[in-house]
């Protein structure tokens, strides 16, 4: 094993006990060059003179062929200058020191063991660095070969590009062209077209299965022409060919076979795409004349109320156009409203039916909706929607209430015919005795007896009674809805006030009549006018009973008018004005008094025919009305009706 050897090499030290660090010594040349043979010694020092100044310039010169790198640290001992600069200029010397004993020297030896290791490092790096242009000096010749055959490969794929792309956009124009085609001509001439220019195609043709081949039995000449095909497939079934035509003398080669094979599958999709398209847009058509045909408002929202389908009655109730509904929420488009409708159940449970409140549609309408609610799910994603169907009641409930009023008018006229009947028989009877004992008395003179008076005001009052008995009777007799007569609107209308006076005089309310001095005649139906202007009486009464019951203590009062009036836009008219200081209608109700569907009575008292039924009766007759009201003032309605001179030209009968 060899000896371990230090970093530094000392030559001729005076005194090697002093140092303090690790150190080789030598204490002559001779010495000097066996230790610089056995070992590169990084860090040198010797005096610039050991035996004589020519004996440390060979050393030196011997270090720098054993070990160039290695770092010299010279002691001057009064070595002339000339020496000392051949010494210098002999090797790597570090820096000259003037002793030994100098206190830098130990220092001087770690900076220069420093730089020994720096140069090392540096002649490593420079080796390194040498071995590495070599290497890339190799790569880089290796490098220009692949490139020279990378370059003639792209040379060759250029071409190939080119003439693919000149393929790939004749494949594009053609499949933009079958796509466009409407027809199977036009889909041949436009095929044509598109490949032509990367093809030089001269015809292209599409024949079905049942139509049979192109072959030399069609005429087809191989010398002149060459033709390729390809079959139209749909999955296994062979729609029919496609044939590619040009001249003889360029046959299609098997990438342009394969080329063509691409286009013929293109047709196959675009011909059974034209067919599906076609029964799809049939079935398109006949589902929205379904759709649209439905009367009642159909429409198909999300969870969320947002509309996707509606049909044209849900359109036409919205008062808006289909593409303008669409998008919103249901309740938004169809009523107008910023939240779902009260009453609205949709998505609570499977196929739910339920009711709406009444409400008013964005086209005006006022309707009581019911809604028949069934959701479906569409797969895959499982969107839920729900369709709607909207079934307008109101019709259904107007009818029920008008025949449940008709039924209980019918059933009141029998109960008060039967009444009249039973009470006219005894009336006859108490008259008939009445008078018997005033034709028995002498009612003038000195001899009138003191009873006279009574029995005469007992005959009036029995008069009273039989008249109001003829009325009911009157009332309560049934008419045929298709017969008119010539009528005097005073008998009418004093038929209709007996009737009400009745009630009035029990509630303590005024009635004030001023009737017509002249006849007032017109055509038309006695009971049903009758029963109109009894049913504005009866209004007219709840309304000053209604401000009776909230405490005002104002006298209730109804005054009723009957007058001709002349050269008006209308004609000659009779006017009934009925008017009361009841309650009144709030302004914000506006038009809504005609809706059969509204009212602001108590349910509790006698509705009447309500204001449409009248109005209707009144528009039969030629009629007009017209209806002033303010709340907590009163009501007045004005009945206008053609006279006799003038119903031929305005009544409906």
């Amino acid at each position: 094993m060899p000896a371990l050897r230090a970093s530094v090499l000392i030559v001729a030290h005076p005194s090697p006990e002093a140092i303090a660090f690790g150190a080789d010594f030598a204490t002559g040349v001779d010495e000097a060059r066996e230790a610089l043979s056995e070992f590169r010694y990084p860090v040198i020092a010797l005096p610039s003179s050991i035996a004589d100044s020519r004996e440390a310039l060979e050393l030196l010169e011997f270090a720098n062929d054993a070990s160039p790198l290695s770092q010299r640290v010279i002691i001057q001992n009064d070595t002339p200058a000339e020496d000392l600069r051949k010494l210098i200029n002999a090797g790597q010397v570090f820096r000259i020191l003037p002793s030994f004993d100098d206190p830098r020297f130990d220092l001087t030896i770690q900076e220069a063991l420093e730089e020994y290791r720096l140069l090392q490092q540096n002649v490593k790096l420079l080796q390194l660095v040498n071995e590495q242009n070599e290497r890339l000096k190799k790569l880089t010749g290796e490098l220009e070969e692949r490139v020279e055959v990378r370059r003639k490969s792209l040379e060759e794929a250029k071409e190939k590009l080119l003439v693919t792309n000149h393929r790939v956009e004749g494949l594009h124009r053609a499949l933009v062209a079958i796509h466009r085609a409407g027809s199977i001509a036009e889909m041949e001439r436009l095929i044509n077209e598109a490949v032509s220019g990367a093809l030089g195609l001269s015809w292209t043709r599409i024949l079905f299965q049942s139509q049979g081949r192109l072959d030399s039995a069609a005429g087809i000449d191989s010398r002149l022409v060459s033709l390729h095909s390809a079959p139209l497939m749909r999955g296994k079934d062979v729609l029919g060919q496609i044939y590619f035509a040009r001249e003889a003398a360029r046959p299609f080669t098997r990438d342009e076979n394969s080329f063509l094979g691409q286009i013929a599958d293109s047709v196959a999709l675009a011909i059974d795409r034209l067919t599906k398209l076609e029964q799809s847009e049939t079935l398109k058509h006949q589902w929205e004349a379904t759709f649209d045909a439905i009367l009642d408002p159909v429409s198909l929202v999300t969870s969320d109320y947002t509309v996707v389908r509606i049909n044209r009655s849900f359109a036409e109730r919205s008062g808006s156009e289909p593409e303008r509904v669409i998008g919103r929420k249901c309740y938004e488009a169809h009523f107008g409203r910023s939240a779902p409708c009260e009453g609205c159940q949709m998505g609570v449970r499977a196929g739910a039916n339920f009711r709406l409140k009444p409400a008013r549609t964005s086209g005006g309408e006022n309707v009581i909706y019911e809604i028949f609610s069934q959701e479906i799910t569409f797969k895959p994603e499982d969107r839920s929607l729900y369709v709607n169907m909207y079934h307008d009641l109101s019709a259904q409930l107007r009818y029920e209430r008008q025949i449940l009023e008709s039924a209980k008018m019918a059933e009141l006229g029998t109960i008060g015919s039967s009444i009249a009947h039973e009470l006219n028989n005894p009336l006859g009877g108490m008259l008939s005795f009445l008078q018997l004992i005033k034709m028995e008395m002498d009612g003038s003179g000195e001899n009138k007896p003191a009873w006279y008076d009574d029995v005469d005001e007992m005959e009036k009052g029995a008069r009273r009674c039989r008249d109001i008995v003829q009325s009911l009777l009157g009332f309560t007799r049934k008419s045929s809805p298709d017969t008119t007569e010539i009528l005097d609107l005073v008998d009418v209308l004093d038929q209709a006030l007996k009737i009400t006076e009745l009630q009035t005089r029990a509630m303590g309310i005024k009635l004030v009549y001023e009737p017509s001095t002249e006849s007032l005649e017109l055509r038309g139906q006695f009971n049903a006018l009758a029963q109109t202007l009894r049913n504005f009486l009866q209004n007219a009464q709840e309304a000053v009973a209604e401000r009776l019951r909230t405490g005002d203590r104002a006298p209730g009062e109804i005054r009723v008018r009957l007058y001709p009036e002349k050269s008006t836009a209308h004609g000659e008219e009779i006017v009934v004005e009925i008017k009361d200081n009841g309650a009144g209608i709030d302004p914000l109700i506006g038009d809504q008094i005609y809706d059969p569907m509204y009212t602001t009575k108590d349910p509790n008292f006698n509705p009447g025919l309500g204001l449409t039924v009248a109005k209707q009766i009144i528009a039969d007759h030629g009629g007009r009305l017209e209806i002033a009201s303010t709340k907590g003032v009163g009501t007045t309605a004005k009945i206008s009706l053609p006279s006799e001179r003038s119903l031929g030209s305005t009544s409906s009968f």
